[in-house]
């Protein structure tokens, strides 16, 4: 364990290229996760920016279906940001252990997990300043081990690290590429400015995956990362109502829409897109409870348990 500022640091999450996690406990007991930018990155100038503007942005984002960050600082020359420990676990997991079971995830249960997602994405998406200002948030990164969902049944979009504001420019290389490739909107290999479609489409993949077990992006044996990118860029995918024709048309026609290469072609909105596939779901009884979706949250910790899996 390690003493932080006001918090304890008890052990360490996870660590990628630009800043590492920890479980924390602050000093009042609250449980929380600790990001802690990597030293060899605080002498960069533009990342450090990009991390505080995660901070900024992370305080105002006050919504159920959104992973709350609660402090952020500097600590000795060390730049961090405190977020809400979330007791649960991500959407890239639990469909890990259906892949082991051999199983598709419940269609009831993958359809709250995308529409809870899709309505805290759309409040980002509308998030104005007390002014009044638009700021023009758009994640950029949207997949499933960035939705976590609760033991009890919901599902919260986390890290809003690369998302960038309309409203700020300059913060990163004119022209570089951020988010995962195997849910990126071709818009976002276009150079275009993006809007919050670009969430709604990478919501839309996952939502493909969860019904299908298919991949529509994943990049093949013995593909090269330009014929990967070109793929994505071009947006061609196997509509999924012939792909699963025993499911409703009123739960796969949303999807194959939001997943139009065209953006325009697509929802408006993360919130349209919610609305109608919660309406085509309920039509059918294919909505989960928050007790249906805890149940599988609980499913899946218990089989990683006895897998013996972190």
């Amino acid at each position: 364990m390690e003493q932080f500022g006001d918090y304890v640091l008890e052990r360490p999450l996870a660590r990628g290229g630009m800043a590492e996690l920890f479980r924390a406990r602050r000093s009042d007991g609250s449980e929380v996760v600790l990001k802690r930018l990597l030293p060899e990155m605080e002498v960069r100038n533009d990342v450090v920016d990009l991390f505080l503007t995660e901070a900024d942005i992370g305080r105002q984002l006050r919504h159920d279906h959104i992973v709350q960050v609660l402090d952020a600082g500097e600590v000795d020359g060390h730049y961090f940001l405190a977020m809400e420990f979330v007791d649960g676990l991500d959407a890239d997991h639990i469909l890990t252990e259906c892949w082991y079971e051999q199983r598709p995830l419940a269609t009831g249960v993958a359809m709250r997990i995308c529409v809870d997602a899709l309505r805290g994405l759309h409040y980002a998406h509308t998030l104005r300043s007390p002014q009044g200002t638009h700021f023009g948030l758009v994640h950029r990164d949207v997949s499933p081990d960035n939705l976590f969902v609760t033991s009890s049944g919901r599902t919260k979009v986390a890290d809003f690290g690369i998302a960038k504001l309309a409203s700020i420019e300059g913060l990163t290389q004119t022209g570089l590429i951020k988010g995962k490739i195997t849910y990126m909107a071709p818009e976002q290999l276009q150079s275009l400015a993006l809007d919050g479609r670009a969430d709604g489409y990478a919501l839309a993949l996952i939502l493909y995956e969860m019904l299908s077990s298919s991949r529509p992006f994943g990049q093949r044996s013995h593909e090269s990362e330009v014929d990967h990118l070109m793929r994505v860029r071009e947006g061609r995918i196997k509509a999924l109502t012939s792909l699963e024709p025993q499911l409703p048309r009123a739960v796969t026609k949303p999807v194959d829409k939001m997943l139009r290469a065209w953006r325009f072609w697509r929802y408006p909105s993360c919130a349209a897109f919610a609305d109608a596939l919660e309406k085509g779901a309920r039509a059918h009884g294919l909505f989960a409870t928050d007790a249906d979706v805890a149940a599988a949250v609980a499913h899946a910790r218990r089989r990683r348990a006895e897998r013996g899996a972190a």
